[in-house]
């Protein structure tokens, strides 16, 4: 009995697991089955579904918008500007998709709508205007022939109203073909530019620059040279005879200014001699005239005339 309840539990618990198990590789195994891209796409629109579009830059994330601008060309501002009119991002099995509720630009277009299927990893937009649908998708990778987009169920009364679909794909498939065959031809001639750049421009500028430099040493060294020279003459010619007649009017107003002044102080000075000198030589020899008699008079007479003379009444 106690056997046969271990046993029974055992059977539940490996049934659980089972379940889980099977569960849980419903949820995965398409995602190992897409290709790396594929499995990043998938990485990001899973988490997604249900939230509004515009509120989590689905059509900014780097991976789409890298796929979606060469695809749409011209036409992407106008199909993000609907796409993002959206509530919400949908999924219908492989499908995952967004169509615009209003359109904020009626003259260029009234509906679009984007869907990615995880089973061929294709991408692709309409756009709508007029009962008029145009189709842009991606070409499937490992398919020789152009292969029609899936769409959900939201979008293919749109999707039928475009005009020979099948020939319009394989339009936009020999564009985006032209795109790749064109885009390496670019990139040859940009690479065959930064060649030409290193092996014949930069040379060349070399060149210039040894030619300038030859330029400066040939024809601005004499130039500096003969100014210097020139300058020398100019002071040989200019400064020196200047300095020459600065010397000779200096000579001149010594003799018309310095030596009159000279003469006129000798003359004053003569004058001086005869004015103030003379007078006082002759007062002197006056005086002594005058005290030679009284010095051989006697002593008496000396007294007598020294004596002070009487007041009178």
């Amino acid at each position: 009995m106690f056997t046969y309840v271990v046993n029974k539990c055992a059977a539940v618990r490996l049934s659980l697991l089972l379940l889980a198990a099977l569960l849980l590789s419903a949820c995965v195994a398409p995602a190992l089955l897409l290709s790396p891209q594929g499995q990043l796409m998938w990485a990001i629109m899973k988490p997604m579904v249900g939230l509004d579009p515009k509120e989590v830059n689905l059509f900014e994330q780097p991976l789409i918008k890298k796929r979606l601008e060469p695809l749409l060309g011209e036409h992407y501002q106008t199909a993000v500007s609907l796409l993002n009119t959206a509530d919400e991002i949908k999924q219908q099995g492989p499908l995952f998709y967004v169509a615009s509720n209003y359109t904020p630009i009626p003259q260029l277009a009234e509906k679009a709508g984007f869907v990615w299927n995880a089973e061929t990893n294709q991408m692709a937009v309409l756009i709508s205007k007029g009962g008029v649908t145009e189709i842009f998708a991606e070409a499937v990778e490992k398919k020789a022939k152009a292969v029609l987009p899936v769409w959900p169920d939201e979008l293919v009364d749109y999707a039928k109203m475009a005009s020979n679909p099948e020939q319009l794909l394989q339009q936009q498939l020999e564009q985006q073909k032209q795109q790749l065959l064109e885009q390496p031809q670019q990139q040859l001639q940009q690479a065959i530019e930064a060649q030409k750049q290193q092996l014949i421009d930069a040379p060349k500028q070399q060149l210039k620059q040894a030619i300038d430099a030859q330029k400066q040493q040939l024809i601005e060294a004499p130039k500096q040279q003969l100014e210097q020279a020139i300058d020398a003459q100019k002071q040989q010619l200019i400064e020196a005879p200047k300095q020459q007649l600065e010397r000779a009017i200096d000579a001149q107003k010594q003799q018309l200014i310095d030596a009159p002044k000279q003469q006129l102080e000798q003359a004053i000075d003569a004058q001086k001699q005869q004015l103030i000198d003379a007078p006082k030589q002759q007062l002197q020899q006056a005086i002594e005239a005058q005290l030679q008699p009284l010095s051989e008079q006697p002593e008496p007479q000396l007294k007598k005339l020294a004596a002070p003379v009487p007041k009178q009444d």
